[in-house]
């Protein structure tokens, strides 16, 4: 039982994850409200957690950041189960009784799941000119109605700028998937997970989430790189990562 001194504020425990009750936090990690990280162990699990005041709110992107940032240097030294951005109990004894104990076998089975790998984020923009020259190149269709509605008035011209739109949004979206499936086809054979997540924008190509191991981190690496080489000049590709496996626990899965 927690027991609170007279005129003694009883902080709640944010917790930021789940991990094994033997890694060994850094001293310097700070959290949410720049509070120090700590393990509360329950046998062999034990919840990340930080003090915080009864009465925080989600406060917005600093702590946010800072959520991210003690999950992913969690991960960077055993697997960690992450849970949703800003759940906070009310103390010890409801981490143990209310996340800890209950889910006990779960997390024990996802952490074991999740030993030895990391998750990666892999994301592809068209050079957005390019691709709409490419787009004007390949398709007659586009190229006259393109010539078509040039120096014509708005008014006179709408049926046809409509037209033109419909041609482009489809002959990007064939664009997009015939070179997505090339990205995807280079990079599966490296990863145990995936998780293509949806994107917007004229530029969008592909953004995606792995699961790799780490013995395999090299070839994911030089894969990514290869992808970069090949599409130089049409598309920009950004790898960020390691982080913890945000994208293969779903918010069900890591919270009791």
């Amino acid at each position: 039982m927690t027991v609170t001194a007279p005129g003694e504020v009883s902080l709640g425990c944010y917790v930021y994850g789940i991990t094994s009750a033997d890694l060994a936090v850094p001293a310097e990690l700070r959290g949410v409200g720049d509070q120090a990280v700590d393990l509360f162990p329950l046998g062999e699990l034990a919840a990340v957690v930080s003090p915080v005041d009864p009465d925080w709110t989600r406060a917005g992107r600093a702590d946010l950041l800072a959520h991210g940032r003690v999950l992913d240097t969690i991960a960077e030294l055993g697997p960690v189960v992450p849970v949703r951005f800003g759940s906070v109990l009310r103390d010890h004894d409801a981490v143990a009784g209310e996340l800890l104990e209950p889910g006990q076998e779960r997390f024990a089975t996802m952490l074991q799941e999740l030993a030895g790998r990391a998750q990666f984020t892999v994301r592809a923009r068209y050079e957005e000119q390019q691709v709409l020259t490419e787009i004007v190149a390949e398709n007659p269709a586009i190229a006259q109605l393109r010539k078509l509605t040039r120096d014509r008035p708005g008014d006179s011209s709408y049926g046809e700028r409509v037209r033109l739109g419909e041609l482009v949004a489809a002959a990007l979206e064939a664009k997009i998937a015939t070179d997505s499936d090339v990205m995807l086809a280079e990079l599966e054979p490296h990863v145990v997970g995936i998780n293509i997540r949806e994107s917007v924008g004229i530029d969008r190509l592909l953004d995606v989430a792995v699961l790799v191991e780490d013995q395999h981190r090299a070839e994911f690496e030089q894969a990514v790189e290869d992808l970069a080489a090949a599409f130089a000049g049409r598309a920009r590709l950004k790898l960020i990562g390691p982080t913890a496996a945000y994208d293969f626990v779903s918010a069900e899965e890591s919270w009791a």
